[in-house]
């Protein structure tokens, strides 16, 4: 799994701050996210990490591709935000999964089958008497813990098609939005390796 250095989180950090002070309205969005991610990984010169990024493409294999050392990474972000305050869980959004055709075995053995790391930075905003604050976590989660669906196991429930896997992990179809995959994880599969605070 690919991660970010220390130095390329400090980046990340300065660019959220830059970020807020021109926009004071809400977090920063996953497209965003993704560019800012970018420059932090070209930024740090001492790793020599070279990243491409998919602008635009709805690539569902990586949103950038690093190469480090060699090795090649696929890494998708994601924004998402935390909900439920007892046993919260991260809830992000994937892609659409239309050109399946409603077809539970190919869509099934999709999601069985990631190919990219995915790097969450949900952020949360509070608003107190010293004003507005964000905090991002840049988060990790293991393509481990995606997994374990069975083809026969989804569920209808009103508009959306949804099944757990034995890690707790639900996963969300909705028919109504060209058949988008949402992931609820929970937080012990999320790995949150910093908090920004901007």
């Amino acid at each position: 799994m690919y991660r970010l250095t220390s130095r390329m989180v400090q980046s990340l950090e300065r660019d959220l701050r830059k970020y807020h002070d021109l926009f004071q309205g809400g977090r920063c969005s996953g497209w965003e996210l993704e560019e800012l991610v970018v420059r932090a990984i070209k930024g740090d010169t001492s790793a020599n990490h070279q990243a491409r990024w998919r602008e635009s493409g709805h690539d569902d294999k990586a949103d950038i591709i690093v190469t480090a050392n060699g090795d090649e990474h696929l890494v998708q972000v994601k924004s998402g935000q935390w909900v439920r305050k007892n046993n919260p869980v991260l809830h992000l959004s994937g892609h659409r999964l239309g050109r399946f055709e409603k077809n539970a075995d190919a869509i099934t053995d999709y999601l069985n089958n990631p190919v990219a790391s995915m790097l969450a930075i949900p952020c949360k905003k509070v608003n107190d008497e010293r004003g507005r604050t964000f905090t991002y976590e840049v988060s990790y989660i293991s393509k481990e813990y995606l997994v374990g669906l069975r083809a026969d196991a989804w569920v209808k429930l009103a508009k959306q098609w949804k099944q757990t896997n034995e890690h707790g992990v639900e996963f969300s179809i909705t028919g109504s939005m060209s058949w988008q995959i949402w992931w609820k994880i929970p937080r012990e599969h999320v790995d949150v390796a910093h908090r920004l605070s901007i």
